[in-house]
């Protein structure tokens, strides 16, 4: 059985391996659908890498864990509190979305 701490892990791995520039393992982090999305020019999976790269390399910014917001069966949304290099919060917490497939927590959607 899947918890909370085990979505909060995968979560927490997805942002990580953004800050590492890991495409390769950040896009196992990802539902399969959003795996596929990466080929596609303009698909969402390649704009949340480029966005959250982006965001890294230039304030620095890096994501902890704030709270969970929504947990059901196969389902949750958490919320991350962005920081900027300095240690300093930027902007209001920012949600990742979560869904089991094949009983492992894979990113669905994600906010950067």
């Amino acid at each position: 059985m899947m918890t909370v701490a085990d979505a909060k892990r995968i979560a927490q791995k997805h942002y990580d391996l953004l800050q590492q520039d890991d495409l390769a393992k950040w896009a196992e982090t990802l539902t399969m659908e959003n795996r596929k999305a990466l080929t596609i020019k303009g698909g969402s999976s390649i704009m949340w890498w480029n966005q959250g790269r982006g965001y890294f390399e230039q304030y620095g910014v890096h994501y902890k864990f704030n709270r969970v917001d929504r947990m059901n069966e196969g389902y949750c949304t958490l919320l991350f509190t962005k920081y900027n290099a300095d240690g300093s919060v930027r902007g209001m917490p920012v949600p990742i979305h979560l869904r089991k497939e094949d009983d492992k927590w894979k990113v669905e959607q994600a906010s950067y």
